[in-house]
């Protein structure tokens, strides 16, 4: 249906129709509401209409929704943001940074929603961008304003408190997505400590590390793992093969999401501190849709702290 159609059948002027899917302030509620009844009724409401939505939309863009890491900050960011009166609406970039930009471009130019919190921003936005956006769990090199986690200091307690417990043969696990993460443990682990890596992901990772670690590395007594799925698998292969957590090997995790304190054997774990950072990174995009020219002018670095269970005991434990 043409404007022109739909101006006649409401009994308004074309200039009326206009105006009212632009939601003029010079049209009143009343003819708007008729007009877009009708648009409604024949299918071309979303062809004409232009006005902004009434509540502000936020879009996320995170690496992936199979992580319940991941799901863990998003589902903190939708409650903050609907608390706001805010809608929340999520994409994944399979951890591709061609994709994540072509995702920002499509929210920032073509949807125009009203604010942007991309997880570890890998590109510089596009000159001209007016969106506000926050990086998060990633520093952004100066991009945009950004939230991030200390992960470096906390591997180094992580290492410092196995160390504290009698332990100087500890290894890392690790896969094709947390090299950070293993070049953080080369740094303060204890000369030579083997760092394994698989190609799988998830508990499926653990399994093959531990299956590696005990041919290669009998001597080991203490495990980091790059996130708690792959420290689960870890400890389900040693139980398989008749090694006790902790009395033969301790393991540590990161991330510390939910299921941690619930496993057999509950898993100490790096606690990355999810509400504090979902909170300042909705705190600090707020402050930049009421003002678009704030700007944080740093990243904000949260620092995580370990929280210990079952899964560790000193040296002295293992005789």
């Amino acid at each position: 249906m043409t404007m022109r159609e739909l101006a006649k059948l409401a009994n308004v002027s074309i200039s009326t129709v206009s105006k009212a899917f632009c939601d003029a302030d010079d049209v009143s509620a009343e003819t708007k509401e008729h007009i877009f009844a009708l648009a409604r009724e024949h299918g071309c409401f979303g062809k004409y209409y232009k006005g902004k939505y009434h509540k502000k939309i936020i879009a996320i863009i995170c690496p992936e929704l199979k992580s319940n890491y991941y799901t863990g900050f998003l589902e903190r960011l939708q409650s903050l943001i609907e608390a706001s009166g805010g809608i929340c609406v999520i994409s994944a970039d399979r951890f591709d940074a061609r994709r994540q930009a072509e995702l920002i471009e499509y929210y920032a130019s073509y949807l125009k929603v009203d604010g942007l919190i991309v997880f570890g921003m890998k590109a510089a936005p596009k000159k001209g961008y007016t969106t506000p956006i926050v990086s998060l769990l990633g520093a952004s090199d100066g991009l945009v304003d950004a939230v991030c986690i200390d992960l470096d200091s906390a591997i180094r307690d992580a290492i410092q408190t196995l160390r504290d417990f009698g332990h100087t043969k500890i290894a890392f696990f690790s896969e094709t997505l947390t090299t950070s993460k293993a070049d953080s443990f080369r740094a303060y682990a204890p000369k030579g400590s083997p760092i394994l890596k698989s190609f799988l992901r998830f508990e499926e990772a653990g399994e093959a590390c531990t299956a590696e670690l005990l041919l290669k590395h009998p001597d080991v007594t203490a495990i980091i793992c790059a996130y708690d799925n792959i420290a689960f698998g870890a400890m389900h292969a040693l139980k398989a093969q008749g090694r006790k957590v902790p009395e033969d090997i301790s393991v540590i995790g990161i991330d510390n999401i939910p299921l941690a304190e619930h496993t057999e054997t509950t898993l100490t774990s790096i606690d990355c501190n999810p509400d504090e950072v979902c909170r300042i990174t909705w705190d600090l995009l707020q402050k930049k849709l009421q003002s678009p020219y704030f700007r944080a002018r740093q990243s904000i670095v949260i620092k995580p702290g370990l929280i210990l269970r079952e899964s560790i005991a000193p040296l002295c434990n293992n005789d």
